[in-house]
């Protein structure tokens, strides 16, 4: 049980009382939803980051993580990019929905697959989102890290959580972040993402008060601490009730469900002043503006100009964080402290303090020269290939893979090897290219770069043994080389089937592909044929190859009235009037065939072919049925 003795709130500061007020409005109900401190910006605790950049994750299963707490476990991971990796986790502690964890991997997680890297978390603010960390969506946090060897935590949602453990479930969530964070990520992350179990943690507002409290009630999990604008005293008069408003105003909670009311010891425990002496032997950092709006001013960071709230959300910040400051001074603590002479509450500031942060970062997880930043320069084919700076500044030098070279860069990644020469991937194709095992999976080397396809809603890259296509609405997919042939041989994208909105699977032995308005099937002797249209969602349902009609045997053929196609083992056939039905080969088949088929007296069948209960099967047309019982044919007319 920890002492609380230390964390006792008797010697309260006054000050506070008299800023509590307003700052409970600029906090609370008189902030407009669509309030906003800079132009471009978003205040950490007034309004949800802007939309992140449109992303179409690739999803796969994820091989079990040993040594975790029971009723824990990573479900599936996505790759957003070859190096910015989403975590889907069951959580004990919060069960339900899976809680994500986003990770932005080190520099050489590619180049040394054995080797383990330091952890960075970066904690968001009081509105965060449940899609993305607003590091990722207002910061350069993804490149700024790309040439340094840590790996980036960043947890994803917790709107008004302060990821702490709440007392009672509140407006829908059961909040037990710190559980979740301390108990079940860890050991994530130390046994199956290649932790070296040191750490290092930092905030944002809300984020800033969480990384301090984290750091005090686990003594020996985090090196160093940041807060960037954080709330560093939770118990002066007036600010248990300035969070209790902030947190109603950010996504309708009721505060009291996490610490109790005011004055509860929960309070006292999580407060980060009270609890500065467990922070001796870690680095301590403490930032905040002084709220005064500086847009326009040489060397300001500001996009736009403030507003009242983010100047009054900053100076209560800079007030609880001077309280922290000189409590942790008393207690033989320095922290590094950068206290600006101006500076609103807003994510320009804190992408600042990121940057000046980090030198104390490096030095606190003791990293060599080399791992605190890039040291490389490409050349060749591949410095001509990344000419563009699409995919920015290299991270590393070239590196073996497979029978060629790889180089990885702050966006993206250039490969060479001397059948292909040397080609740039970035984005969503770079990333499903990454999953499937780069060079070493079936696709081989690039053949291009990323290309725009001539209907311009999409993107392309060849590869020695098929391709990768994407757009915003199907995602990144690889084609195999038969399948994209029989693709190209009806026009690629601009054909009935459209995009591809899957990769392709496993079908009875042969593979099959599905496209926006249809499918591709190979089968076993590599032969291809599309379905399209009716025809194949009716094959989709039962199972394409996998079904009872097997492989198809011919593309769609069209008739008077209708269209059909062959399949091994029977047909489907379409109307306009009675939508797409199968007919499996033999009895009925046959006996249909000899009434005219859907142009004579039965017509169209308007039902699947169906067993029934006295022992065969039947098949329902328009102008009758017809049936096969104890190996007899049965007519019935309409």
């Amino acid at each position: 049980m920890r002492d609380t003795a230390s964390r006792s709130p008797q010697r309260r500061r006054t000050w506070l009382a008299a800023l509590v007020i307003p700052t409970t409005v600029a906090l609370g109900l008189s902030l407009a939803p669509a309030a906003i401190a800079q132009s471009g910006s978003s205040l950490s605790d007034s309004i949800r980051p802007s939309d992140p950049p449109q992303r179409t994750p690739v999803s796969t299963e994820y091989p079990d993580v040993q040594g975790l707490p029971a009723g824990v476990d990573v479900q599936r991971i996505e790759w957003i990019t070859n190096r910015r990796v989403a975590l889907f986790i069951e959580s004990a502690a919060m069960p339900g929905e899976l809680i994500q964890v986003q990770m932005l991997l080190a520099r050489d997680w590619h180049l040394d697959k054995n080797r383990t890297f330091p952890e960075v978390w970066a904690l968001d603010g009081l509105r965060a989102r449940e899609d993305d960390n607003g590091w990722t969506i207002e910061t350069n946090i993804e490149q700024f890290y790309a040439d340094k060897n840590v790996n980036v935590i960043l947890p994803v949602g917790g709107e008004s959580s302060f990821y702490a453990d709440w007392q009672q479930p509140n407006n829908g969530k059961n909040y037990q972040w710190e559980t979740f964070l301390m108990k079940e990520l860890v050991p994530i992350l130390d046994n199956g993402f290649r932790s070296s179990k040191e750490r290092a943690v930092f905030g944002l507002s809300m984020g800033g008060t969480a990384a301090m409290n984290l750091a005090q009630r686990y003594p020996n999990m985090f090196k160093f601490v940041g807060s960037f604008s954080g709330y560093l005293d939770t118990t002066s008069p007036g600010m248990p009730e300035a969070i209790l408003a902030a947190q109603t105003d950010a996504g309708g909670y009721n505060g009291r469900a996490m610490w109790g009311a005011p004055g509860h010891q929960d309070w006292i425990d999580h407060d980060p002043k009270l609890g500065v002496e467990a922070l001796k032997g870690t680095k301590v950092y403490v930032s905040a503006g002084s709220g005064r709006d500086d847009f326009g001013e040489a060397n300001s960071v500001a996009t736009g100009p403030a507003n009242s709230a983010g100047i009054s959300l900053e100076i209560l910040s800079r007030m609880t964080s001077q309280t922290f400051v000189d409590r942790a001074r008393q207690a033989g603590i320095e922290p590094t402290v950068h206290f600006r002479p101006s500076g609103v509450h807003a994510w320009p500031y804190w992408q600042f303090e990121m940057t000046q942060a980090w030198p104390h970062i490096a030095n606190a997880l003791s990293l060599s020269e080399e791992d605190k930043g890039a040291d490389c320069v490409a050349v060749g084919a591949i410095a001509e290939a990344t000419r563009s700076g699409v995919i920015g500044s290299c991270v590393n030098n070239e590196y073996s893979v497979e029978d060629g070279v790889r180089q990885d860069f702050r966006n993206g990644v250039a490969y060479w090897s001397p059948d292909t020469g040397a080609h740039a991937l970035v984005g969503a194709i770079n990333a499903r290219y990454h999953h499937l095992g780069g060079p070493a999976s079936w696709l081989g080397f690039p053949t291009t770069g990323e290309r725009v396809t001539p209907d311009g809603a999409g993107r392309y890259v060849h590869f020695e043994n098929g391709s990768i296509y994407w757009t915003a609405r199907t995602g990144a997919q690889e084609i195999p080389g038969p399948i994209f042939e029989e693709w190209g041989s009806l026009g690629w994208e601009r054909s009935d089937l459209g995009y591809p909105v899957a990769p392709p699977t496993d079908a009875n032995g042969g593979q099959a592909q599905q496209f926006q308005n249809g499918w591709i099937i190979q089968d076993k002797a590599g032969q291809t044929h599309s379905v399209k249209g009716a025809i194949a969602a009716k094959y989709g349902e039962m199972g394409t190859a996998n079904s009872a009609l097997g492989f198809p045997t011919s593309d769609e053929r069209l008739i008077r009235g209708g269209a059909f196609q062959e399949f091994e083992n029977g047909n489907i056939y379409w109307s306009a009037a009675t939508g797409a039905h199968f007919i499996k080969k033999g009895a009925i088949f046959n006996h249909w065939g000899t009434k005219g088929w859907e142009q004579g007296e039965f017509g169209w069948p308007v039902a699947d072919q169906t067993t029934i209960p006295a022992g065969g099967e039947t098949v329902r047309f328009q102008n009758g049925t017809i049936s096969e019982v104890n190996g007899r044919i049965q007519e019935v007319r309409n």
